[in-house]
């Protein structure tokens, strides 16, 4: 007979009772669902990452091999490493690393060149050797696609039928059963992952960049050219002709880089070589050689010459130095916050030194006004940074919470704020202290401060009305894609003198050398920059003007690295003429400072 309860029996209910069972319930269900997802996930993750992976396997172990113009070629897709186009040489290697913006590229490096064939094959005629290479290599072009395609595609299927292979193997070593539909799971696990990969195609489609030409990236010894290239064909001339047929190789790429010159730029009226934080580094007789190298016409120098603020750091010596390269390239100097007043008052007495508006000591810090010059058919302003190393307050402090606002206005008080009285958007005129409205200068084709966060100001300060700033201090050049943003182009530079004193004890830490070279075409367009970095090295041997033949480019290595950035086309009048034939006008304070 089955039992009955008795009145005092509790009868089991559905739910918990407690507010303690209730929540270890909840937790448990909570637990158990996402569990399910987890799982749910990681079977996703590996079903996607796997095709991925094994794509990417596919593409680093059958690279498609070819021969163009007798010189053997590797070209490799690449998944997560090295974007873009990119090839290397024994010689360095150059890089073109914004084509799109998915991180997949290719990358090309000659196979066992024989630099003697090379240099038979080259006869004499390198740009139409060069000529020649492209076209050949432009007529494989399909079947280099199709083989990375291929790669690709087949990389793919083995990732999926591994994915489904780990997938089974843990379903029965659970002791589940096999799914009734299976078929249908792994076509819906295909279909997914060939939507992932038209998704990935198509955004490398919409992210393409028609303008990938414009930055590129040297390194190496090809790096080393662009900063030596008449030295290197001189040490070329002189050494073995193993040597010698090597500097084949680097006629060839300066040809490449020729032809990209042609087809992406008019023809370069002068040029403008920009320096930043020398801080009494001996680099002087460098800029000197790179100057001439380049056949740079101007200097524009966004300050910090010395280290404490002192006169008399600038010795006979060090100002030797400067003279020696401005007696033949005239330079625009600006003071930064190392500089004091007697700093810029000494720079002026340089010869070729154009410096910039005035610093000059008030009774809480110092005040500083901005100078124009006409330079070569180019309106270039200049504004020193109010700071000085040991001032009073906020003028000697590192605390950028102190100093940005003291930066931001000093340039407002210089550049003149807009009268209240004028119409929303007039930026024409600015108003000093006595109030009445003076003309601005329209346009202004390089304003030249220390700080980027002046240049900040500056582009807040005169709306429209200035093409480029250069700026320093931070000792670290921007990257290339920060350098152009519409019409506007902002170079920050890096320490040109490696960061001077401060970092004596740093060796190899320190900072690199860095400057740029930028180009102007005869309709005043800024047309490209180089920007240079030399990588500090204890041993590294610096050439210049009557050094050894050991003392060569090749010392570098890979410690030399120059990008060259097009400048897309600017808002410029179309009457406007530059050139060197213009000369250099005396510089004049800003309307309405005093």
């Amino acid at each position: 007979m089955a039992r009955t309860p008795d009145d005092g029996d509790q009868l089991s209910l559905p739910f918990p009772t407690s507010r303690t069972a209730r929540a270890r319930h909840a937790a448990r269900r909570a637990g158990a669902v996402l569990g399910r997802v987890l799982q749910g996930a990681v079977r996703w993750l590996l079903r996607l990452v796997l095709p991925l992976l094994a794509a990417a396997a596919m593409l680093q172990a059958f690279p498609y091999h070819a021969t163009v113009q007798g010189v053997p070629f590797e070209v490799q897709g690449t998944l997560f490493t090295r974007p873009g186009l990119s090839a290397d040489t024994t010689l360095g290697s150059w890089e073109f690393p914004d084509v799109s913006g998915v991180p997949f590229g290719v990358h090309v490096s000659p196979e066992d060149v024989d630099v003697l064939e090379l240099t038979r094959l080259a006869d004499g005629d390198l740009p139409g050797f060069v000529e020649r290479l492209q076209a050949d290599f432009a007529a494989q072009l399909p079947r280099i696609a199709a083989w990375l395609v291929a790669e690709f595609l087949l990389g793919l299927a083995i990732g999926l039928t591994a994915a489904a292979a780990i997938n089974m193997s843990v379903r029965y070593l659970r002791g589940r059963p096999r799914r009734e539909h299976e078929l249908r799971y792994r076509a819906l696990e295909a279909g997914v992952a060939v939507l992932v990969t038209v998704a990935v195609a198509a955004y490398g489609v919409l992210t393409y960049n028609p303008d990938w030409v414009r930055d590129s990236r040297l390194t190496g010894t090809l790096a080393a050219a662009q900063l030596f290239p008449d030295q290197l064909s001189a040490y070329y001339s002189q050494q073995s002709k193993a040597l010698d047929v090597l500097g084949s190789v680097v006629g060839i790429q300066a040809a490449l880089q020729a032809q990209i010159e042609d087809d992406q730029t008019p023809e370069t009226a002068l040029r403008i070589m920009y320096v930043s934080d020398m801080h009494l580094a001996a680099n002087w007789p460098l800029v000197g050689q790179y100057a001439t190298n380049y056949d740079v016409d101007l200097i524009i120098n966004t300050g910090d010459e010395s280290a404490f603020g002192t006169e008399l750091e600038l010795t006979p010596t060090y100002l030797a130095s400067i003279a020696a390269v401005t007696s033949t390239t005239p330079m625009l100097w600006i003071p930064g916050n190392h500089d004091s007043p007697a700093t810029a008052t000494v720079m002026a007495t340089v010869p070729g030194v154009t410096v910039l508006g005035t610093k000059t000591a008030t009774a809480d810090g110092y005040r500083v006004t901005a100078g124009v010059v006409q330079a070569y058919g180019l309106t270039i302003a200049g504004l020193g940074d109010p700071r000085v190393y040991g001032g009073p307050g906020p003028y000697g402090s590192d605390d950028t919470a102190v100093t940005e606002p003291l930066e931001r206005e000093s340039v407002a008080d210089a550049v003149g704020r807009p009268d209240e009285d004028e119409e929303d958007g007039d930026t024409t005129s600015s108003a000093p202290a006595d109030g009445a409205a003076v003309e601005r200068p329209d346009p202004i084709d390089v304003f030249a401060v220390h700080e980027p966060v002046q240049a900040e100001a500056v582009h807040e300060e005169l709306p429209g009305l200035v093409r480029q700033t250069v700026s320093g201090h931070v000792h670290a050049q921007n990257d290339s894609a920060d350098i152009q943003d519409d019409d506007t182009i902002d170079l920050v530079e890096g320490s040109t003198g490696a960061g001077g004193l401060d970092n004596i004890v740093r060796g190899t830490e320190r900072p690199p050398v860095e400057f740029s070279i930028g180009s102007v075409g005869a309709d005043c367009q800024f047309t490209r920059v180089i920007r240079f970095s030399i990588a500090p090295k204890a041993d590294a041997a610096i050439l210049v003007e009557g050094a050894t033949s050991g003392d060569t480019p090749q010392a570098y290595g890979d410690d030399v690295t120059a990008s060259t950035v097009y400048f897309r086309p600017q808002d410029v009048e179309p009457d406007r003429t530059c050139g060197t034939q213009l000369g250099i006008g005396t510089e004049q304070p800003w309307p309405g400072s005093g």
